[in-house]
């Protein structure tokens, strides 16, 4: 019962008590209490110990209702912040939150270690929850979602997968936001910046790539240089360019014979001299490579040249294919001599 409905019928049952037994004409009653003579009517003795009751009662039920009044408050205020917690696990941003209640602060601490999946569909949640979810489903299956005007976009850490995959979907549909990663790469993941160096190396020339030099690898540089050996447009290859790259990639062994089986087919063959030979001058992984441009110009002479001023333990593949090569010049370079092999001599 509310307290105000309760005061009201117990007021009045006080009153008609009283008023029936003063109409009984029952004259007074004189007590004492502590030293004092009280002198009442009968009815006013009646009704005194009702109002002392009604009185305690209020303070009573006052006193519970402000407690249960805290408590609810203190579910409601826990309510709203296990909704947080589980609106940032669904986001994959789990963050530490305060509860107020024993009960939900125990319950709820594995959401902030955790992260939600959602299968299906979800009702009876609320509206913040349904967006959430739709959120995280619209760029799970590639579309790109602009964060900025979801407020998103600087409460989710760079490392958060869902901020990757958005940046993954961009990459895919907006080819100026490739250059713009690249630009700051400091700030993009990881897999961004590999995603957008991938997608620059298939469409850009080496004009453009020049820019990005030091966060460049290999494998893209490869790709470009296909691309320019494929011949269907001109990007830029060109020897100064190579070196220029060159010097800021991890190169070994391998990489040089890839390099020059792709030059072979680009350059002029004294271009392709003259560039290998200055790479084996300052580097001796491009050693196997210089040895495959000469073979491949039939330049045994050279050939002879380079092996005698090296050890019979050295490029013994290629030691075997110049003794061929002498007895019968119908032996391929190219079919001879595997990249693998010759690279992982002794």
């Amino acid at each position: 019962m509310r307290i105000g409905l309760y005061f009201v019928f117990a007021l009045i049952l006080t009153g008609l008590t009283g008023a029936y037994v003063h109409s009984l004409h029952l004259g007074n009653h004189v007590h004492k209490i502590l030293g004092i003579d009280v002198n009442l009517p009968i009815a006013g003795w009646i009704i005194l110990p009702m109002v002392i009751l009604l009185v305690f009662t209020l303070i009573h039920m006052m006193y519970y209702g402000t407690l249960a009044y805290f408590t609810r408050k203190k579910w409601i205020k826990d309510a709203q912040t296990l909704e947080d917690a589980l609106y940032w696990s669904l986001l994959k941003e789990p963050r530490e939150h305060k509860y107020l209640t024993k009960d939900i602060r125990n319950r709820a601490k594995l959401l902030s270690r955790s992260i939600l999946e959602v299968k299906g569909t979800v009702e009876g949640v609320s509206e913040r929850i349904t967006n959430t979810i739709a959120l995280v489903k619209d760029i799970e299956r590639g579309e790109y979602v602009d964060l900025k005007e979801k407020k998103l976009a600087k409460k989710l850490s760079k490392e958060n997968p869902i901020f990757i995959k958005n940046t993954l979907n961009r990459l895919d549909k907006d080819q100026k936001f490739v250059e713009e990663v690249l630009q700051s790469s400091a700030t993009y993941s990881k897999d961004a910046v590999a995603k957008a160096l991938k997608l620059f190396a298939k469409n850009e020339t080496f004009f453009k790539a020049k820019k990005y030099v030091k966060i460049f690898d290999v494998e893209n540089f490869f790709v470009m240089l296909e691309r320019a050996v494929e011949g269907k447009e001109d990007i830029g290859m060109s020897e100064e360019m190579i070196k220029s790259f060159i010097a800021e990639l991890p190169f070994g062994c391998k990489e040089y014979m890839h390099l020059a089986r792709l030059c072979v087919k680009k350059f002029a063959p004294d271009t392709n001299l003259a560039m290998f030979k200055s790479f084996q001058k300052q580097d001796e992984n491009a050693s196997q490579a210089y040895l495959y441009i000469l073979f491949e110009y039939e330049m045994l002479d050279k050939v002879e040249e380079f092996l005698s001023e090296h050890g019979e333990k050295e490029f013994v593949r290629f030691r075997a294919l110049y003794t061929l090569k002498k007895m019968n010049n119908k032996y391929n370079v190219e079919g001879m001599v595997s990249s693998y092999a010759v690279c992982n001599e002794n």
